[in-house]
């Protein structure tokens, strides 16, 4: 070691050790080298995988990827590559620590981005035998979000703060990346960034190691380089701190919203993690303001980090699962964030990306306003938040806002007959495909979301005293629901159709959209159509054990990859998922549920992808691994469809075989009730507040037996697909893999007399389903019950 590099490492600091307290939802095991993983905050966010790569984004800039360390030690020629390394994996909300393994060392690196700092820093915690040189490498970016775009960058070494300084022509975007104890490269260009790994050294002798922990410092401005290296310095002089904010944060999301006790402790897991999965979508961008995007993924090569931008279809679809576990603050943030957005005629915004600021966004590019949709959800949203929350102040702040969208919507159509036109407002359902025609006028989706619209309006007007607009509005509904029923049930199919067409025919493809209206209320209750639609939602036709497919696996057009067109896509499994509960199909509503928790660990842990195949257990390809309103469907199916959470009170469906069911701090307008069942007593509320009595059939429940699932599994679970019930008996229709045994769990309040199927044991009833030439068969099982 050189005598200038020993007074540079002598006059650095290293941060303090400091607890990192147990998590007691922080998800462990073996680094698997291509799982996703990522640390993030509002404004920052370290998105890689669990080999310790990641690519670093403090927004709206992407500053880096291929981030990746490696370890030098005396006895070896040339440095040891740390994904060969990574062993284990800590990953908890506020960091993640990815383990590498020597026989000489052992480094824990800590990535932790702050709540709200325009940077973060990787933390090398160093236990070794001897000195070790770790090589920080990574290729350098300080490009725009897509599709903006920044020219004449460069970077240089910045002794004073031994960094990297990258920054471009005009000097506005600005970012440094180092650490205190790095030595300075050789060879690095002046005037233009490297087309080549960029990289530091940063020699760690056994002493330093053992005084504290090396950080690695990323930082960057869109104001030049002083406000940056401000940032990259308080990042190094008050990381404890910023460490404690972060998990004072999470432990109140984690305790002061709501959280279940049930007999499923990885359900109870997945509900804390599908909080933080909404959570970290809360983004701000210090030129466009603070909102919800629409979910984080690597970007690799490119400038699109997932769906790292601001969605406003999404954010209105996660507030239903954020109103639901009581964040009313983060909810009206992220409606005046879009309000401010809200185009001239009253439509909502559709997409805007980070770098918006820096172009013509809505003017030059055809994203902003594409989607019909986005509008009748909007109204949607905020009629649930305003019956939970109470709060009619805020929501006649938007009044003005909400009945300019409402009049939009009612232009929106076309041909007269009340309802939305996908010709006159854009797309809803569908982006790509088969299914995608210039000939479809209305698709079943749109016109199940502005029902439920109108109905959400007259809501929301009549409790703001607005009488008049509330009457007409409830005229609207009464018309829409009319249009949506008489266009689209075909009781004759038994079927619900996919769209009208512009020449007045039916596009009769089975589909999972019109399960937003099943659960909205839109379809008339025992027409064979609807009875139809509700059994294909539960079945295999249109089911898998892990959720939804977009399209009928028996269609033509069924392709299990494609994006509309097969593929099982978490956020509309919530829809089918509560258009079963509300239809009184617990059993199929809780397969969904119990599908989707299995999800959020399997493949990255924590996060529920944007899509997955319809033929096996897997992530397609392309999928955006942390989507939030992927989450949002599971969140929303547990707390609306499981506990049963209304403006009213709640109504539980509690599983068969479970015997108790406990949820804490219920939000109903601004008080916070417990809620209790257990199979001994009756439901109760602490302290005094609203309980729905348990719905009919709460004395009788089968639920299937399962096992855990696997990557790559293909669907094979035994599926409920309706339980009806006579004076003596019920009768479960079921289906299942041909000729395989199943086990179905049996709570009756009743005695069992005898099963048409199998046989009882143990309250439970164990059958084998016939052989056939389908893989799928059905059959009727017939419980007689014993009087008391």
């Amino acid at each position: 070691m050189s005598g200038l590099l020993a007074l540079v490492i002598a006059a650095a600091t290293v941060v303090p050790r400091f607890a990192m307290d147990d998590n007691p939802i922080a998800l462990r095991g073996p680094a698997r080298p291509h799982a996703f993983v990522e640390a993030s905050g509002r404004r920052a966010a370290f998105l890689g995988r669990e080999d310790g790569s990641f690519e670093a984004w403090i927004h709206p800039l992407k500053i880096l990827h291929d981030f990746e360390l490696a370890f030098e030690i005396a006895r070896y020629a040339s440095p040891i590559e740390g994904r060969s390394l990574a062993t284990s994996v800590d990953i908890r909300p506020e960091s993640v620590t990815i383990r590498y393994t020597h026989d000489s060392f052992t480094v824990d690196a800590v990535w932790f981005v702050p709540l709200d700092e325009a940077g973060g820093v990787v933390l090398l915690d160093v236990e070794s035998s001897e000195d070790v040189t770790v090589h920080v490498r990574f290729r350098t970016d300080l490009e725009l979000m897509w599709p903006g775009g920044l020219g004449g960058q460069y970077s240089y070494w910045e002794g004073a703060h031994n960094g990297y300084v990258v920054t471009e022509s005009t000097r506005s975007y600005a970012a440094i990346v180092g650490s205190p104890f790095a030595s300075e490269p050789a060879g690095q260009p002046a005037h233009n960034l490297p087309d080549a790994v960029t990289s530091f050294q940063i020699p760690i002798s056994v002493d330093t190691a053992r005084s504290g922990l090396v950080p690695v410092v990323i930082a960057a401005s869109v104001d030049g380089l002083e406000p940056a290296l401000s940032t990259y310095e308080r990042l190094q002089s008050q990381t404890e701190a910023d460490y404690r904010e972060a998990e004072e944060h999470y432990r109140a999301l984690r305790e002061e919203r709501v959280s279940i006790d049930s007999p499923d402790d990885a359900l109870d897991l997945a509900l804390e993690w599908g909080k933080i999965a909404l959570d970290k979508g809360f983004t701000c961008n210090p030129q466009l303001g603070c909102g919800l995007v629409a979910g984080w993924g690597p970007s690799g090569s490119s400038a699109r980090p997932g769906f790292g931008w601001f969605f406003g279809g999404d954010a209105f679809m996660n507030m239903w699962a954020m109103t639901a576990y009581g964040d009313y603050e983060t909810v009206e943030q992220s409606l005046r964030f879009l309000v401010e957005r809200q185009r001239d005629d009253g439509k909502m915004m559709h997409e805007l990306s980070q770098s918006a600021a820096t172009l013509s966004w809505f003017e030059d590019f055809p994203y902003g306003y594409y989607h019909a949709d986005t509008t009748p959800l909007y109204l949607v949203a905020v009629r649930d938040y305003l019956a939970a929350s109470g709060r009619d102040a805020f929501v006649r702040e938007l009044w003005p806002s909400l009945s300019l969208a409402y009049d939009y919507c009612l232009s929106a159509d076309d041909n007269g007959d009340g309802l939305m036109d996908n010709t006159a407002a854009g797309l809803a359902a569908v982006e790509t495909g088969a299914l995608r025609s210039s000939e479809l006028l209305t698709d079943v989706y749109l016109a199940s979301a502005w029902t439920a619209a109108t109905d959400a309006y007259a809501d929301i007007a009549n409790m703001l005293g607005e009488s008049e607009r509330g009457a007409a509005a409830a005229s609207d509904h009464r018309r829409a629901r009319e249009s949506l029923n008489s266009i689209f049930v075909a009781d004759e199919l038994s079927r619900i159709q996919f769209a009208l067409m512009s020449d007045g025919s039916a596009q009769g493809e089975v589909t999972v959209w019109p399960a937003l209206g099943l659960w909205h209320g839109g379809f008339d209750a025992g027409r064979d159509g609807v009875a139809g639609a509700l059994d294909r939602l539960a079945s295999s036709e249109v089911g898998t054990d892990w959720g939804a497919r977009m399209l009928s696996r028996e269609s033509a057009l069924y392709s299990h990859e494609s994006y509309n067109n097969g593929a099982v896509w978490p956020f509309v499994t919530g829809f089918a998922a509560m258009a079963l509960y509300e239809h009184g199909r617990d059993e199929a509503g809780f397969a969904y549920l119990d599908g989707l928790k299995e999800v959020t660990f399997l493949g990255d842990r924590g996060y529920i992808p944007e899509l997955l195949s319809g033929d096996r257990l897997s992530a397609v390809d392309a999928a955006v691994p942390h989507q939030l309103f992927a989450s949002a469907g599971f969140v929303t199916t547990l707390l609306n469809g499981l506990v049963g959470r209304t403006s009213d009170g709640i109504r539980p469906r509690i599983p068969a075989g479970w015997d108790f069911l406990h949820v804490r701090n219920l939000r109903w307008k601004d008080d916070v009730h417990d809620f209790s069942w257990t199979r001994t007593g009756r439901p109760k509320l602490e302290p005094d507040g609203p309980v729905v009595e348990m719905p009919t059939g709460a004395d009788f429940r089968v639920r299937p037996v399962t096992s855990p699932l696997r990557e790559g599994d293909s669907s094979s679970r035994l599926r409920v697909l309706e339980t009806t019930r006579s004076e003596d008996t019920v009768t479960v229709r079921l289906e299942g893999r041909t000729g395989e045994g199943y086990g179905l769990i049996v709570d009756s309040i009743r005695p069992v007399e005898s099963v048409s199927l199998g046989r009882l044991v143990d309250g439970m009833i164990e059958l084998t389903l016939p052989d056939g030439p389908t893989p799928w068969t059905r059959v009727e099982l017939v419980v007689r019950l014993s009087e008391f």
